[in-house]
Order: structure tokens, then C-alpha cells, then sequence
């Protein structure tokens, strides 16, 4: 491969190209065009870990799609357990001062959760899915749009806001002489509060990847524009 000659969008339209007009002995994975000279070269290994530079699309769907996959979906379902569980143990507490607010808190965090996982992670994670598979029949992966994706992002942001605040009031809850002294005290109160923070770092995470993905779909397309 001689890909110091080329830009990331010519690499691509030989790509596209490559489809209708196959040249013998050069294959192709992904967005790439090699010659293998050896049946175990370990060239798929290389190329994956230039995916980033040449295929730029793919490499950020295919990350999005893993943390999704691994990491923020996984989370979510057990911060919505652990949110249930805390909600049945406030209810013996009907009587302590100051509890309506305490469960309004915990209600509308847990909405906003359920809504989130639903309407933003789990269509997320089908929209990236394809990305995982690289092969070369496989239809080419769609950019960063900045209409739908910046929404999203936008949408994550304003997530992790709600989760920062619901965990600073448990964590008061905590810290303070609290009237519900029985829930706010027990151990997982604080279990609790960590992994409604962690939430945030996995979203927070996820953000950063976004973004990174629209800049380079902007420089991209200055590379375009130049060629």
C-alpha cells in the first residue's frame, strides 16, 4: 500500500471504483485496496489499525457502536435497577419530612433514564451496528450528519446536566443531616450516586466521539474541496 500518496477521499473513490472495475490480484477490506503476498501477512490487522486515518466514518461508527454495545447499555440497565430498588425502599419512608421531593427526584431521573436508553442509546447503537462488520460487499457506512448527530449529541449533553444534578442532591442526602435518615445512610445510597456519575463519564465519553467524528468529517471535506 502506498497510502502516503494519497488523500483519504481519493483513497475512497478508488475504493468505490474498485467494485465495478476489479483489478486481478488486489482485494479489498473495507476501504481498502491491497495486494496479499503471503496467505498469513497479518495485513487485515494493519489496516484495521489504520482505519481511523483512511476510513475515517467507519472507525468512529465502529467505536460508537462498542461502547454502546459494551459499556453504556449495559449501565443504563443497571442504574435502572438500582433506581427501582431505591424507590421501593422510599416508599416505607412515607411519613419522614421531606420525602416527596426525594421521590420526585428519584421518578423523574428514573424517566428521564428509561426515555433516554430507548428513544437516544439503543437507536444509537442499531443505527452503528453495521459498522462491527467490515466486509467488501458491504454497503459504505453514512457520515456524520450534523442534523441528526448534533442533535443527538446535543441531547446527550443536556443527559448528563440531569445526571449531575440528581447525583449532587443524593449526594447531599448523604453528606447531610438527612430526615430519611435510613435510606440516605445505607451503603448502596452511595453505590447509587456512583453510578449515576459513571453514567455521565460513559455519555460524557460518547460526546467527545461525536465531536471528534465532525471535525474530522470537516477537514475531510476541506481535503475534498482542495483535491
Amino acid at each position: 500500500m502506498f497510502t502516503g500518496f494519497f488523500s483519504s477521499s481519493l483513497q475512497r473513490r478508488f475504493c468505490e471504483g474498485f467494485l465495478f472495475y476489479p483489478i486481478r490480484r488486489l482485494r479489498q477490506y473495507g476501504g481498502y485496496i491491497f495486494k496479499q503476498y503471503k496467505s498469513k501477512s497479518g495485513i487485515k490487522t494493519l489496516l484495521e489499525n489504520q482505519r481511523q486515518i483512511f476510513d475515517f466514518n467507519g472507525f468512529y461508527a465502529a467505536e460508537l457502536a462498542r461502547q454502546l454495545k459494551d459499556t453504556a447499555l449495559p449501565h443504563a440497565a443497571r442504574l435502572s435497577r438500582k433506581l427501582e430498588a431505591l424507590y421501593v425502599a422510599s416508599r416505607q419512608e412515607h411519613n419522614a419530612v421531606g420525602f416527596m421531593e426525594f421521590n420526585e427526584v428519584i421518578i423523574s431521573y428514573y424517566r428521564e433514564l428509561s426515555t433516554y436508553q430507548a428513544v437516544v442509546l439503543e437507536s444509537l447503537e442499531k443505527e452503528m451496528k453495521p459498522a462491527v462488520r467490515i466486509k467488501a460487499d458491504d454497503t459504505a457506512l453514512q457520515s456524520f450528519r450534523p442534523d441528526y448527530h448534533g442533535n443527538v449529541r446535543d441531547v446527550m449533553k443536556a443527559f448528563i446536566r440531569e445526571s449531575n444534578r440528581t447525583a449532587r442532591y443524593l449526594q447531599k442526602c448523604i453528606d447531610g443531616d438527612s430526615n430519611i435518615y435510613d435510606i440516605c445512610a445505607d451503603r448502596k445510597m452511595q453505590d447509587l450516586v456512583n453510578s449515576i456519575k459513571e453514567m455521565s463519564l460513559i455519555q460524557r465519553g460518547m460526546v467527545t466521539l461525536l465531536q471528534h467524528w465532525e471535525d474530522q468529517q470537516r477537514l475531510n471535506g476541506l481535503q475534498v474541496y482542495y483535491n
